[in-house]
């Protein structure tokens, strides 16, 4: 039920002073219980440096199984009440939390794809040469760069 809630809720709880989101990851199966440690961890940890109010809320869940790993779905809300420019804390925070799960064996994404705000982990998980296929192929097949615009990845 918390697919189909997510949205509503994250937009509900906007009105009460709560910022939260989703993200999401592919993680092997020999990974996967040190993952979800490390990056619940990680995040309570990151709200405590702030000195954030109240306590973070931060669960998972697995969505999709596959032979070799899962998606795992993190869920992660904050209050913002007194927080000074809260959407970058939560980013911040969120940034931290990515960092871990590709530390700890998981991908930047599962099927939202990389998008402009994951871009900065682009050069750390991708080759030079790999991302200049990539963009080649792309001018040819969108020479106008109407879908998925390029970043810069130098």
């Amino acid at each position: 039920d918390l697919t189909f809630a997510i949205a509503y809720l994250r937009d509900f709880a906007l009105s009460y002073n709560i910022l939260g989101e989703s993200f999401e990851a592919f993680v092997p199966w020999s990974k996967i219980r040190q993952l979800i440690g490390a990056t619940k961890q990680q995040i309570c940890t990151e709200h405590k440096i702030r000195a954030l109010p109240g306590s973070p809320f931060v669960c998972c869940r697995i969505t999709q199984l596959y032979d070799d790993g899962a998606c795992v779905y993190f869920y992660f809300s904050m209050s913002m009440n007194g927080v000074v420019e809260p959407s970058k804390v939560f980013s911040c925070i969120e940034r931290s939390a990515r960092h871990e799960i590709l530390i700890n064996g998981g991908t930047l994404s599962h099927h939202h794809g990389l998008g402009k705000i994951r871009s900065e982990f682009v050069p750390g998980i991708y080759s030079a040469g790999y991302m200049d296929a990539i963009i080649s192929m792309k001018a040819v097949i969108d020479p106008m760069n109407t879908f998925g615009a390029m970043i810069n990845h130098t």
